[in-house]
């Protein structure tokens, strides 16, 4: 109620202004199928598509995969989400969603969730991945999250290192002229058609 509508607008209730988000048909499609070759990202992606659930912490990392990784408008993943939860509510998506995208309300700006942080620290043997991809539980538990040839190729490069410091290209990058790396894959977006 404090925010009123703001929390569907692209700039959030922070009204964030100046970040040009892309709406690459192409990449969002790799992330909503869970095929955009990182295996963390698609494990969750895919027991959302299969059960309409996924953990908060599983929501937090895809999030900040689509808008920090991907640069992609958030109010998509937040469709997406929107039309899969069956625990949807309102609120707390696009709360979260705003959270995750740095529009919404957050005590620390620009928060990132590192792949290969959370995956070691919350999928150390790659468990949870090999059950949601199980082309992957016959790796090594060591291989399971970076699989390298076992797997797709990674649609976008990971936005921060494993050191945590960005990586030179990423400092000022303009996500409207993002280019996709690999072939996507067919279907449309099927959440509500809403303009952007």
């Amino acid at each position: 109620m404090k925010y009123g509508n703001a929390i569907f607008h692209l700039e959030g209730p922070r009204r964030v202004k100046g970040v040009r988000w892309s709406q690459n048909k192409e990449l969002f499609d790799c992330w909503r199928n869970g095929t955009t070759g990182y295996p963390l990202i698609d494990a969750n992606m895919k027991e959302l598509i299969a059960t309409g659930f996924m953990s908060n912490r599983g929501r937090q990392i895809v999030c900040s995969f689509l808008v920090r990784d991907m640069g992609i408008d958030w109010r998509m993943g937040a469709e997406w989400f929107e039309s899969l939860l069956l625990d949807y509510d309102p609120c707390s998506n696009y709360g979260n969603w705003t959270y995750g995208a740095g529009v919404g309300n957050d005590p620390r700006e620009d928060r990132y969730f590192s792949i290969p942080k959370q995956a070691q620290n919350y999928d150390p043997d790659g468990d949870y991945v090999a059950h949601w991809i199980p082309q992957l539980a016959n790796l090594s538990k060591s291989q399971r999250h970076f699989p390298g040839q076992a797997y797709l190729k990674p649609v976008v490069s990971l936005k921060f290192a494993n050191s945590g410091r960005p990586r030179p290209e990423s400092n000022k990058l303009d996500f409207s002229k993002m280019e996709f790396k690999s072939g996507g894959n067919s279907g449309g977006f099927r959440g509500r058609s809403r303009r952007f």
